[in-house]
């Protein structure tokens, strides 16, 4: 079923792109079929792959571009290209090939227009699909914690979707594209997938949004306030929220598998969530210390955990997409100094576009939506790999191309 799900999506993304010349709609479509990639599923990641070079090529030749920003693709090209010949390291060949998917995913959007209205109407059909294939999954399954169906796991589709409604609700609202009852439904229908996939970061993530969201709604008018007024509503904003989030939370039911995990949290208890994290977290400082310049290598760090598991007598199975819990340690772990500054550099670069962007329309909402985006995945990043997380990577690839999309100017 996944797998005629799957080119059921890159089908249609070639009749919206060729056909209809629909290109937005085409990089939904291929960044849902992106969301079933991971590193045992080598056909999927060769004809996402293949699909993502083709339209990008079509897109690249077929219009008149100002090209010299593709030379930043340069930079995360080269040091894939750089691991290859040097093979510091065991290379899983197919992680590799997923990011290098996700590449031409971020190339091909970087081409396109994104303006408010095609990013709100990306997120809206794109967040749509992940909340209803989450309460399908729940009335079909019944399981404790929804999320595989869509991103292979909860925790994923949970930092995707508050993500993905992040950036949604601030264009939306500031844009008064919709209602409020509509915003509002919106927002009660993440809230209730969030509930459903059993994970604590997505709690945050949701508290952290509707934070960003006010206060960027305070700044676009603080011109019309005093220093002193911009302030005061802040921290106004900041303390409405905590004490709203203190009553939903009083409001929900004790036996919630949420609840209870995150209770377990503030009661400063360990328990096994939270103990193989801190686990993961110290192997992962352990391996950056002993591999500071290449680190590891993409995809060898479950290998390489199970054998320090074993060496402690606290063998226990680890799944295969086992990684640190945490966005940076990921990174300096599997990659070392040189590829988180590779990668650092080049998500600067296009985070640079929207910022430039602003200083020029600085009652846009976009800036706002976009960096607010990126701050909500670095936050929960500190306690998750999400985006570097296989399924993720699309997202991450539509995110960062929209980004620097704004940085491409036609001639």
């Amino acid at each position: 079923m996944i797998v005629i799900l799957i080119v059921f999506a890159l089908l249609s993304s070639f009749l919206c792109s060729l056909i209809l010349n629909k290109q937005h709609a085409a990089v939904l479509m291929v960044v849902l079929a992106s969301s079933q990639m991971h590193a045992q599923s080598q056909n999927v990641i060769h004809a996402i792959l293949f699909v993502a070079v083709l339209h990008f090529f079509y897109v690249f030749l077929s219009t008149r571009q100002n090209k010299s920003f593709l030379l930043i693709l340069l930079l995360p090209i080269a040091y894939i290209l750089a691991i290859f010949f040097i093979q510091p390291y065991k290379i899983n060949i197919y992680h590799y090939l997923g990011y290098l998917t996700a590449l031409f995913i971020l190339a091909w959007v970087m081409l396109l227009e994104w303006d408010s209205k095609k990013i709100a109407y990306f997120l809206t059909a794109y967040g749509s699909y992940l909340i209803l294939t989450g309460f399908l999954e729940k009335a079909l399954t019944n399981a404790i914690r929804v999320g595989q169906a869509a991103l292979t796991v909860a925790t994923a589709y949970a930092v995707v979707l508050v993500v993905t409604w992040t950036i949604w609700i601030i264009i939306v609202f500031l844009s008064k594209m919709h209602s409020k009852k509509t915003i509002l439904l919106g927002t009660f229908l993440v809230f209730l997938a969030i509930i459903f996939s059993g994970t604590r970061m997505g709690l945050l993530g949701i508290f952290f949004g509707l934070g960003l969201c006010t206060l960027s709604a305070v700044f676009i008018e603080s011109k019309k306030f005093s220093i002193i007024k911009t302030v005061a509503y802040s921290l106004g904003i900041i303390i409405a929220l905590s004490l709203l989030s203190v009553i939903v939370w009083n409001l929900l039911p004790n036996d919630l598998l949420i609840k209870k995990t995150f209770s377990s949290l503030i009661a400063g208890k360990l328990d096994a969530s939270n103990m193989g994290r801190v686990l993961m977290w110290y192997y992962a400082i352990n391996v950056f210390e002993q591999n500071m310049l290449l680190g590891i290598g993409a995809g060898n760090f479950p290998e390489k955990y199970k054998l320090f598991l074993q060496s402690m007598n606290v063998y226990e199975n680890v799944g295969i997409n086992t990684h640190a819990h945490n966005i940076f340690l990921v990174v300096l772990s599997e990659h070392g100094i040189i590829g988180f500054l590779t990668l650092g550099t080049f998500v600067f670069l296009c985070l640079l576009q929207p910022f430039l962007y602003f200083l020029k329309n600085r009652q846009s909402p976009v800036f706002y939506a976009l960096f607010s985006g990126f701050i909500v995945i670095a936050i929960l990043g500190l306690v998750d790999a999400i985006p570097m997380h296989m399924p993720t990577t699309g997202f991450a690839a539509w995110f960062l191309g929209t980004c620097a999309s704004f940085g491409t100017r036609r001639v």
